[in-house]
């Protein structure tokens, strides 16, 4: 089986966006941090880190179970549409439930309300996350469109930060035109139904929105999971480490995972869909291409992984700077996460989700979660380096999922070729 000509324009349209993300941050956090100061810019970041719990809670997983269930009904336009709109319902739901309890923490929490401007209008962030489906653009593989309607908009959203944000002042006008994007996006394909029809209004029932939530469960757990085991490190290294360890951890944290996010995301996000339908319809064909995907992905994350590996020292003062020279041990340690992220995607996302294991993929992620945790308390306290050990504990817990989801997906691919 070879990559159809379909699939390989969505692996190019995703690696257009995924290339634009970090050029946007190299113009869009450096103006931010100058025209800001450090005081907006903290602000700034402490709401949206506050409110990606809000958009975690709203995803609920979505992005896996419902972009399977299209890719596996899409043919069928009328069941297709039953989906778009329970999935959406369930969404709009939980996002309400999200900005009304993330309001009354604004409310309550001291240093919150003090900047309760900046904390609210970041929770267009989550009203986002529920106006544009891109989980169903990916499960009809129409992954270009959706990179066109999202490259658009951020570049338009770019341009008006560069215009409008003039100094401290402007927190909140900052966070609306970083939070838009994706609200422009959506409100062009609403409007106009461009590249992908817009689904027929099916009603849907509350006992269906229950289902989709039952149905995606493990996928939140497993997101749920992954948050305690990513960005709860940076958290839990402030505790035993002074400012500087914390920097130079999130500096060498950020670059290694924002790599593997423009080299490996575009590759699963093309291909997960169609080993979801296969996997259906066709599970051998669908073992060919987990086959090929092994080969593009592991290829791609080992080749970076290396470069990270023996560049770094010359790497991280180049387009870190000089005094973020700090960071170069933690990104030398972090660097073998992009090979092992290539392949707990490979054999997590797209073998066990789409053979239906759900439960034994989000166990894994919690058992991860609370590795890292117990990792990281018994590494930090005392640690010479606590930038590094973090980073070890870090490695140490993506290589035990690798070796988890590689032991179940080996059944799975002996049950195919049986």
């Amino acid at each position: 089986m070879t990559l159809d000509a379909r699939l390989r324009s969505n692996i190019i349209a995703l690696y257009i966006v995924q290339g634009l993300n970090p050029l946007l941050s190299l113009v869009t956090f450096p103006f931010l941090t100058r025209t800001l100061g450090a005081d907006g810019f903290g602000v700034m970041m402490g709401a949206f880190y506050a409110i990606q719990y809000g958009v975690l809670f709203t995803d609920f997983g979505f992005n896996l179970s419902a972009t399977r269930e299209i890719a596996q009904l899409r043919d069928d336009p009328a069941a297709a549409a039953r989906v778009f709109w329970k999935i959406n319902c369930a969404k709009a739901l939980l996002a309400v439930v999200s900005c009304v309890a993330l309001t009354v923490l604004v409310c309550v929490i001291g240093d919150w309300r003090q900047h309760a401007g900046v904390y609210l209008f970041s929770l267009i962030y989550i009203v986002s996350s529920v106006f544009f489906p891109q989980w169903y653009f990916q499960g009809y593989e129409a992954l270009r469109l959706a990179s066109l309607l999202t490259v658009v908009s951020r570049v338009l959203m770019l341009g008006l930060l560069l215009l409008l944000v003039r100094g401290p002042g402007d927190v909140a006008l900052a966070v609306v035109l970083q939070a838009t994007p994706a609200m422009l996006a959506g409100a062009i394909w609403w409007g106009s139904g461009w590249g992908l029809v817009r689904p027929a209004w099916v009603a849907p029932t509350f006992a269906g929105i229950r289902q989709a939530w039952k149905d995606s469960w493990p996928f939140f757990l497993s997101a749920l999971s992954t948050s305690l085991y990513t960005t709860s490190t940076g958290f839990l290294l402030s505790f035993f480490a002074g400012p500087a360890q914390v920097g130079f951890f999130g500096a060498a944290f950020r670059f290694v995972y924002t790599a593997q996010g423009a080299l490996i995301d575009p590759l699963v996000k093309a291909t997960y869909p169609r080993i979801a339908q296969l996997a259906v319809a066709d599970r051998p064909g669908a073992m060919v291409l987990i086959r090929k995907a092994l080969l593009l992905q592991g290829g791609a994350g080992l080749a970076a992984t290396l470069v990270l590996m023996l560049g770094a020292p010359w790497i991280v003062p180049l387009l870190l700077g000089h005094g973020m020279t700090g960071a170069v041990a933690a990104v030398m340690w972090l660097a073998p996460a992009i090979v092992l992220g290539a392949l707990s995607y490979l054999y997590g996302s797209q073998t066990l989700l789409t053979f239906g294991h759900e439960r034994y993929y989000s166990r894994v992620l919690i058992v991860a979660g609370l590795l890292n945790v117990a990792l990281l308390v018994a590494l930090l306290p005392g640690a010479a380096q606590p930038a590094v050990r973090a980073a070890q504990a870090v490695i140490a817990v993506e290589a035990f999922i690798v070796a988890a989801f590689w032991w179940r997906a080996r059944q799975v691919f002996a049950e195919i070729r049986a």
